[in-house]
Protein backbone atom coordinates (compact mmCIF):
# COMPACT_ATOMS: atom_id res chain seq x y z
CA UNK A 1 0.00 0.00 0.00
CA UNK A 2 2.31 2.12 1.19
CA UNK A 3 4.78 1.27 -2.54
CA UNK A 4 1.45 1.94 -4.54
CA UNK A 5 1.47 5.70 -2.74
CA UNK A 6 4.81 6.75 -3.24
CA UNK A 7 4.30 5.27 -7.41
CA UNK A 8 1.40 7.73 -7.11
CA UNK A 9 3.02 10.73 -5.88
CA UNK A 10 6.22 10.16 -7.95
CA UNK A 11 4.14 9.97 -11.16
CA UNK A 12 1.65 13.22 -9.97
CA UNK A 13 5.32 14.97 -9.67
CA UNK A 14 6.83 13.79 -13.13
CA UNK A 15 3.38 14.99 -14.88
CA UNK A 16 3.78 18.18 -12.91
CA UNK A 17 7.45 18.74 -14.18
CA UNK A 18 6.22 17.79 -17.23
CA UNK A 19 3.43 20.50 -17.16
CA UNK A 20 5.93 23.28 -16.10
CA UNK A 21 7.77 22.34 -18.82
CA UNK A 22 5.51 22.96 -21.59
CA UNK A 23 4.23 26.23 -19.88
CA UNK A 24 7.97 27.50 -20.18
CA UNK A 25 8.34 26.22 -23.90
CA UNK A 26 4.87 28.03 -25.16
CA UNK A 27 6.01 30.85 -22.86
CA UNK A 28 9.35 31.06 -24.72
CA UNK A 29 7.77 31.05 -28.06
CA UNK A 30 7.72 27.09 -28.76
CA UNK A 31 4.63 26.77 -30.54
CA UNK A 32 5.44 29.75 -33.03
CA UNK A 33 4.02 32.20 -31.20
CA UNK A 34 3.72 36.17 -32.47
CA UNK A 35 5.14 38.29 -30.41
CA UNK A 36 2.49 40.73 -29.04
CA UNK A 37 2.62 44.13 -30.46
CA UNK A 38 1.92 47.08 -28.56
CA UNK A 39 0.40 50.24 -29.90
CA UNK A 40 0.06 53.79 -28.28
CA UNK A 41 -3.46 54.01 -27.82
CA UNK A 42 -4.03 57.65 -28.73
CA UNK A 43 -6.41 59.49 -25.83
CA UNK A 44 -8.41 62.64 -26.76
CA UNK A 45 -6.32 65.68 -26.55
CA UNK A 46 -7.92 67.44 -23.11
CA UNK A 47 -6.72 63.89 -21.24
CA UNK A 48 -3.24 64.79 -22.09
CA UNK A 49 -3.50 68.39 -20.12
CA UNK A 50 -1.68 66.88 -16.94
CA UNK A 51 0.94 65.14 -18.78
CA UNK A 52 4.17 65.39 -20.00
CA UNK A 53 2.57 65.33 -23.43
CA UNK A 54 3.56 67.84 -25.88
CA UNK A 55 1.83 69.23 -29.33
CA UNK A 56 3.48 71.10 -31.44
CA UNK A 57 3.11 72.75 -34.77
CA UNK A 58 6.29 72.92 -37.36
CA UNK A 59 6.14 75.50 -40.42
CA UNK A 60 8.83 73.65 -42.79
CA UNK A 61 9.79 75.78 -45.81
CA UNK A 62 10.46 75.30 -49.26
CA UNK A 63 12.95 72.58 -50.45
CA UNK A 64 16.35 74.23 -50.68
CA UNK A 65 20.05 73.94 -50.17
CA UNK A 66 20.71 73.01 -45.92
CA UNK A 67 22.13 76.12 -45.18
CA UNK A 68 19.83 78.59 -45.86
CA UNK A 69 16.28 76.42 -45.45
CA UNK A 70 14.34 77.46 -42.25
CA UNK A 71 11.42 76.02 -40.10
CA UNK A 72 9.47 77.56 -37.51
CA UNK A 73 8.43 75.61 -34.67
CA UNK A 74 6.23 76.33 -31.81
CA UNK A 75 5.90 73.34 -28.97
CA UNK A 76 3.28 73.96 -26.38
CA UNK A 77 3.34 71.69 -22.90
CA UNK A 78 1.60 72.11 -19.52
CA UNK A 79 4.41 73.99 -18.26
CA UNK A 80 6.00 75.53 -21.33
CA UNK A 81 5.30 77.20 -24.49
CA UNK A 82 8.46 77.55 -27.15
CA UNK A 83 9.08 78.82 -30.79
CA UNK A 84 12.18 77.72 -32.36
CA UNK A 85 13.87 79.10 -35.49
CA UNK A 86 15.33 75.97 -37.06
CA UNK A 87 18.38 75.71 -39.82
CA UNK A 88 18.51 73.19 -42.06
CA UNK A 89 17.24 69.68 -42.35
CA UNK A 90 18.77 68.06 -39.17
CA UNK A 91 16.87 70.51 -36.69
CA UNK A 92 20.02 72.49 -35.86
CA UNK A 93 18.22 75.40 -33.64
CA UNK A 94 19.51 79.10 -34.34
CA UNK A 95 17.36 80.65 -31.53
CA UNK A 96 14.29 79.90 -29.66
CA UNK A 97 12.13 81.72 -27.15
CA UNK A 98 10.57 80.08 -24.11
CA UNK A 99 7.57 81.18 -22.24
CA UNK A 100 5.83 79.56 -19.06
CA UNK A 101 2.38 78.09 -19.34
CA UNK A 102 -0.18 76.55 -16.37
CA UNK A 103 -2.08 73.52 -16.94
CA UNK A 104 -5.60 74.95 -17.19
CA UNK A 105 -3.71 77.12 -20.19
CA UNK A 106 -2.73 73.95 -21.63
CA UNK A 107 -6.61 72.10 -21.14
CA UNK A 108 -7.84 75.13 -22.84
CA UNK A 109 -5.85 75.16 -26.12
CA UNK A 110 -6.16 71.12 -26.20
CA UNK A 111 -9.50 71.73 -26.31
CA UNK A 112 -9.37 74.58 -28.82
CA UNK A 113 -7.01 72.62 -31.19
CA UNK A 114 -9.01 69.21 -30.53
CA UNK A 115 -12.35 70.98 -31.82
CA UNK A 116 -10.01 72.51 -34.75
CA UNK A 117 -9.08 68.67 -35.91
CA UNK A 118 -5.18 68.61 -34.58
CA UNK A 119 -5.80 64.71 -34.47
CA UNK A 120 -7.98 64.40 -37.51
CA UNK A 121 -6.61 62.67 -40.56
CA UNK A 122 -7.75 63.38 -43.86
CA UNK A 123 -10.34 60.66 -45.43
CA UNK A 124 -9.24 58.42 -48.33
CA UNK A 125 -5.89 60.69 -48.32
CA UNK A 126 -3.16 58.68 -51.00
CA UNK A 127 -0.23 61.33 -49.18
CA UNK A 128 2.32 59.76 -47.86
CA UNK A 129 2.76 59.87 -43.73
CA UNK A 130 6.18 61.54 -45.07
CA UNK A 131 5.67 65.10 -45.36
CA UNK A 132 9.36 65.56 -46.36
CA UNK A 133 10.06 66.74 -50.20
CA UNK A 134 5.83 66.93 -50.82
CA UNK A 135 4.95 70.04 -51.68
CA UNK A 136 8.37 71.58 -52.43
CA UNK A 137 8.21 75.18 -54.13
CA UNK A 138 5.58 75.56 -50.60
CA UNK A 139 5.31 75.46 -46.89
CA UNK A 140 4.14 72.17 -44.64
CA UNK A 141 2.57 72.00 -41.73
CA UNK A 142 3.18 69.06 -39.48
CA UNK A 143 1.34 68.89 -36.38
CA UNK A 144 2.23 66.66 -33.80
CA UNK A 145 1.42 64.91 -30.15
CA UNK A 146 4.59 63.81 -28.45
CA UNK A 147 5.37 61.86 -25.22
CA UNK A 148 8.33 60.70 -23.55
CA UNK A 149 9.58 60.83 -26.87
CA UNK A 150 7.23 59.24 -28.65
CA UNK A 151 5.49 60.47 -31.21
CA UNK A 152 1.83 59.46 -31.06
CA UNK A 153 0.08 61.68 -33.43
CA UNK A 154 1.55 62.98 -36.78
CA UNK A 155 -0.35 64.90 -39.34
CA UNK A 156 0.87 67.36 -42.22
CA UNK A 157 -0.64 70.19 -44.33
CA UNK A 158 0.80 72.44 -46.97
CA UNK A 159 -0.35 75.36 -49.02
CA UNK A 160 -0.38 73.65 -51.72
CA UNK A 161 -3.47 72.89 -51.93
CA UNK A 162 -6.39 71.68 -49.30
CA UNK A 163 -5.89 67.92 -50.31
CA UNK A 164 -2.15 67.71 -50.04
CA UNK A 165 -1.45 66.02 -47.10
CA UNK A 166 -2.73 63.79 -44.00
CA UNK A 167 -4.49 66.24 -41.87
CA UNK A 168 -8.63 66.46 -42.58
CA UNK A 169 -8.97 69.45 -39.65
CA UNK A 170 -8.26 72.83 -40.09
CA UNK A 171 -4.53 73.99 -41.00
CA UNK A 172 -5.46 77.33 -41.20
CA UNK A 173 -7.10 77.90 -37.67
CA UNK A 174 -4.39 75.27 -36.13
CA UNK A 175 -1.86 77.59 -37.13
CA UNK A 176 -3.67 80.65 -35.91
CA UNK A 177 -4.11 79.06 -32.51
CA UNK A 178 -0.44 78.06 -32.05
CA UNK A 179 0.75 81.28 -32.99
CA UNK A 180 -1.48 82.76 -30.41
CA UNK A 181 0.67 81.08 -27.87
CA UNK A 182 3.70 83.16 -28.69
CA UNK A 183 3.33 86.93 -27.70
CA UNK A 184 4.87 89.26 -30.47
CA UNK A 185 4.96 85.66 -32.76
CA UNK A 186 4.91 88.05 -36.01
CA UNK A 187 7.74 90.12 -34.34
CA UNK A 188 9.76 86.98 -33.62
CA UNK A 189 9.42 85.42 -37.06
CA UNK A 190 9.34 88.28 -39.62
CA UNK A 191 12.96 87.92 -40.42
CA UNK A 192 12.66 84.54 -41.19
CA UNK A 193 12.63 83.53 -44.85
CA UNK A 194 10.78 80.51 -45.44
Amino acid sequence: MQRSRAIVIFLAFILFLFFVGWLLISSLGGHNKQPATHTAVVKTLPDYAGTTAVTSMTIDGQVNGDDIHRAIRVTIGQNQRELDIIQGYSGHVLSSQTFYNTQDAYTVFLKSINNSGFLLPLKNSNEPADERGQCATGDRYIFALDQYGNNLSRLWASDCGSKVGTLGGSSTLLQNLFEAQIPEYQTLVENVQL
